[in-house]
């Protein structure tokens, strides 16, 4: 019994105050909505233009059960000097309807933006914007796409907790629940406010009942959906907009061709730019017929009104190609990419077989005897080996499986060395263009339409070419310039397209060693003309004083022929003005002189190299300047063969005024007495030129070891260029890439307005790679390369809007304005055709987006005439949304309220998104 009453006094007790999933689903919807502060009344309805926006979207997480679920709220930010000050219910272009303009009430901001007519089709907006015309809206989505919100009873429950949220919270902004597969895009909504509430639902089809595909059969189902409460005095307003779309274009001009020769192999002589593809894949043309009633137009089976000629607003806009393609950025690329190789030309090519033409085997070997036997010869070349190698003719080279066609090369080739006028100094580009000279000694470059840069044009050509080996094509070229430079070596031919003179410092390195090259050349030239004027004339052998012929003469020579020599003045130019010697009263005569050694930036280096590894000892800074003596022993020695009974004082007046002092004093009778001297640091103990003037032999120019050895300087710089392999040859090249890179891109822009600061970019990531440090020059040359995409493919699209949009013979006004309004394309989804039909624009496009049609008439005759029409070809899809403001649900009790339906038919798709409102304050 005991038992039995202590389980009867044991109960269960329920907490009916704890929440339950479905209660704190909706508390954390309220939660959010008040975080984003949309718990209040949105009462400005001012008018605003979508297009001048910014859409912003910001979105949050929530659990219903086991279920996740994400809330996205979308806004339109617009700035506020672009947004009207006119109120929807005082803008008549805000409503439909007088009687929806004139009640005393305020509406949601989202209702008024319903019916206003002023963002009907947008161009750029989020799907439920362009459906219903919303400026603001939610989105309750599930966060997976793999569990979409399929059973009615589920989407019901969410609309229902919603519409409890946004209810005890006072949100009037419309909230969506996403329901079936996301891809279709159908939604279920609704917004309350002002004792209105707004039902939104869709309807998607892949095609449309036949009945429903124009005017008349829309209008049935907006009928419909309104009920019996429509009465005959209720308007219903129609905006309309048909789109025909062009995805096949007559002229393909806006497409890059790799150029080709007649026979059809590709030439290299242009730098490629440009696209394979035509960049824009679509062009739509949108007519609009903003407003009218139901009664004003008639579109059924039988009749159609909607003539897009007659249409007074017109919009274009284009599909772009995605990813677009660019012959230059991939060329670009591929070049640096094949910069970081490091493979050999007998790597890539194989074994070279040098085969000599048999047939002038004897002539070549008869020459080196030759010119070996000849004593001035024998005392101008430096060795047996050097003689042998400057007079064999050039040999004929076989490449196994060659990755070049041979005739390629040749014209390649023959580009690259064409006879072309040489670059004057002073009337090179760093003298005539100042804006290239900066941009040339920035990137450390070389001169336009010089011998390199037309090899990197040809380099670069290369890089852009198809299904072909890049690194063996560049190799295969390569050898075969390296062969050229070796025969205009030999053959004693400048090449073309170098400035004169010595390297100038200025330029790339690259560009220096071909100007030495050419410097060898014109030393070799010279020298070879002097001696066969000696030769043919034997009197100037012994006479000519002016003769500057030099010979490899021994550094030691028979005192008995110094001797002779110091008593025969030699190598004299001209009196040195009204000086004369100081001890013997004679004429002091200017020398023949040896000419300054020309040099290049990697020999200074070395030079400085092997300077600064000789210590900094005082042994060390002796050896230095003794070896920077050479140019001073040689002027020296020709000082004494012209003056032989000149000292070394008379040598300081004329080589170095500065270091002459001349002093005056006046002596006990008051005269003037002038004293002479050396400066002080020439009577230093162990000055260097006492040293050398001591060393120095009276030997004329002509007699003198050279300075200059231009067979050995000229063998250096081909040995240099035959061990480079094509990806330091590319890497060397890499500034002159950039150079090559800015001209083709300022080419291309002549007529794009305001693209200075494309280029003003470029050239800035073009100075960064150049003087960037070596482990971020990948990432720099990355960043290039991207912004040089970005250009090539604006410009690109720049100029096929231009081949397909811009009619023919337009005045410079209308065509910078046609410049304008084509380079907004670029960041706008379309813009409007001023003018539409009748402007210079829209006959343009009448004539591209209507074809010909033939029609048959019978004459009095009985003969046939054909007649000739142009018709707009079939919109490839149609808009529509009708409005009405009607009291729902009571006609006699309820305030008129919004109704608004949209229909898009297009090929695959036909929807109907219908927004109903009723009055809730009695119902």
């Amino acid at each position: 019994m005991t038992t039995v009453k202590e389980e009867e006094d044991i109960f269960e007790i329920v907490d009916y105050t704890t929440a339950s999933d479905w209660e704190r689903f909706i508390a954390r919807i309220e939660e959010i909505l008040s975080e984003w502060k949309l718990n209040g009344p949105e009462t400005s309805n001012t008018e605003i233009d979508f297009a001048d926006g910014e859409w912003i979207e910001r979105n949050e997480s929530l659990e219903f059960g086991d279920r996740s679920y994400t809330i996205i709220h979308f806004s339109l930010q617009i700035p506020e000097t672009t947004s009207s000050s006119l109120p929807t219910e005082n803008n008549p272009q805000m409503t439909t309807s007088s009687t929806f303009e004139k009640q005393t009430f305020i509406p949601p901001r989202a209702m008024a933006d319903m019916m206003s007519r002023r963002n009907d089709f947008p161009s750029h907006s989020p799907f439920l914007s362009h459906w219903f015309g919303l400026r603001e809206f939610l989105i309750l989505s599930p966060k997976r796409n793999t569990d979409p919100i399929i059973d009615e009873s589920r989407a019901n429950l969410l609309l229902s907790s919603t519409a409890i949220a946004v209810s005890n919270v006072g949100c009037n902004v419309p909230i969506f629940i996403r329901v079936q597969h996301e891809w279709r895009n159908i939604f279920i909504g609704l917004c309350e406010g002002s004792g209105l509430r707004t039902h939104f639902n869709i309807c998607y089809l892949k095609s449309a009942p036949h009945q429903y595909r124009h005017l008349a059969g829309l209008l049935e189902i907006f009928k419909s959906k309104l009920g019996s409460q429509i009465s005959n005095d209720i308007v219903i307003m129609v905006a309309v907009r048909f789109t025909y779309v062009l995805r096949e274009f007559e002229s393909t001009s806006s497409r890059q061709v790799l150029p080709q020769d007649e026979t059809g192999m590709p030439i290299l002589t242009n730098l490629p730019f440009g696209s394979l593809y035509d960049p824009v894949s679509g062009l739509h043309l949108s007519c609009t017929w903003p407003i009218f009633s139901e009664e004003g137009v008639t579109e059924n089976d039988d009749c159609n009104d909607f003539d897009p000629i007659r249409s007074q607003q017109w919009a274009i806009g284009v599909t772009l190609l995605e990813d677009l393609p660019v012959l230059l950025s991939d060329a670009v690329q591929k070049y640096l990419n094949l910069s970081t190789k490091r493979e050999t030309v007998e790597q890539l090519l194989g074994k070279i077989q040098n085969v000599d033409e048999t047939s002038n085997n004897s002539m070549n070997m008869a020459d080196p005897i030759k010119r070996i036997s000849d004593s001035r010869t024998q005392q101008y070349w430096t060795s047996i080996s050097s003689s042998i190698s400057n007079t064999t003719k050039r040999l004929r080279v076989n490449i196994f499986n060659p990755p070049l066609p041979p005739n390629i090369v040749e014209k390649t080739t023959d580009y690259l060395f064409n006879e072309r006028p040489i670059f004057e100094r002073r009337q090179s580009i760093v003298d005539e263009l100042p804006n290239d000279t900066e941009r040339i000694r920035q990137l450390k470059s070389v001169p336009k339409d010089s011998f390199v840069y037309r090899l990197v044009v040809c380099f670069t050509a290369i890089c852009s070419l198809p299904s072909i080996n890049h690194l063996r094509s560049i190799a295969h070229l390569w050898f075969d310039i390296v062969q050229e430079l070796r025969t205009y070596w030999e053959t004693g031919k400048l090449i073309p397209g170098l400035e004169s003179g010595s390297p100038n410092l200025s330029f790339s390195k690259f560009y220096q060693n071909l100007q030495m090259l050419n410097c060898c050349i014109e030393h070799r030239l010279r020298h070879e003309n002097d001696t066969i004027n000696i030769d043919n004339n034997p009197m100037e052998q012994d006479n000519n004083d002016d003769d500057d012929q030099f010979y490899e003469c021994s550094s030691n020579i028979s005192p008995s022929k110094s001797n002779q020599t110091e008593l025969q003045p030699d190598g004299r130019l001209k009196p040195y003005g009204d000086l004369k010697l100081l001890h013997t009263n004679e004429i002091l005569y200017v020398p023949i002189t040896q000419e300054c050694p020309p040099a290049t930036e990697d020999m200074l280096d070395e030079q400085t190299t092997v300077l600064t590894n000789l210590g900094f000892g005082e042994d060390a800074t002796l050896l230095r300047a003794k070896m920077q003596s050479r140019s001073l022993l040689s002027d020296m020695e020709s000082f004494k063969a012209a003056n032989p009974l000149g000292t070394i004082e008379d040598f300081v007046r004329w080589y170095s005024p500065r270091d002459w002092i001349e002093t005056e004093e006046i002596d006990n009778d008051g005269n003037i007495q002038k004293h002479y001297s050396l400066s002080p640091r020439m009577q230093l103990p162990d000055n260097l030129w006492v040293e050398v003037w001591q060393q120095a032999r009276p030997i004329p120019v002509r007699r003198q070891k050279r300075l200059f050895d231009d067979g050995k300087e000229a063998e250096k710089i081909l040995q240099k260029f035959s061990s480079l392999s094509p990806g330091e040859v590319l890497e060397q090249l890499i500034p002159v890439l950039l150079h090559t890179i800015y001209d083709r891109i300022t080419n291309e822009i002549e007529d794009i307005p305001d693209v200075l600061g494309f280029l003003e970019n470029l050239y800035a990531k073009e100075v960064l790679i150049i003087k960037g440090k070596d482990e971020r020059k990948k990432k720099l040359q990355q960043d290039f390369v991207e912004c040089l995409t970005s250009i090539e493919q604006y410009i690109c699209r720049f100029q096929s809007f231009k081949q397909k949009l811009f009619p023919l013979d337009l005045n410079e006004q209308e065509k910078e304005e046609m410049i304008q309004r084509i380079t907004e394309l670029h960041t706008r989804p379309e813009i409007p055709v001023k003018g539409a039909a009748n402007s210079r624009l829209g006959k343009r496009l009448i004539s591209i987006f209507t074809k010909t049609k033939s029609s048959t008439t019978n004459q009095v005759d009985n003969g046939d005439s054909i007649e000739v029409k142009n018709q707009f070809m079939t919109p490839a899809g149609k808009e529509y949304i009708l409005r009405a403001s009607i009291a729902r649900p009571s006609h006699s009790r309820s305030r008129p309220s919004p109704q608004r339906m949209y229909c898009m038919l297009a090929q695959d798709e036909f929807r109907l998104c219908g927004a109903f409102s009723e009055d809730t304050t009695f119902f």
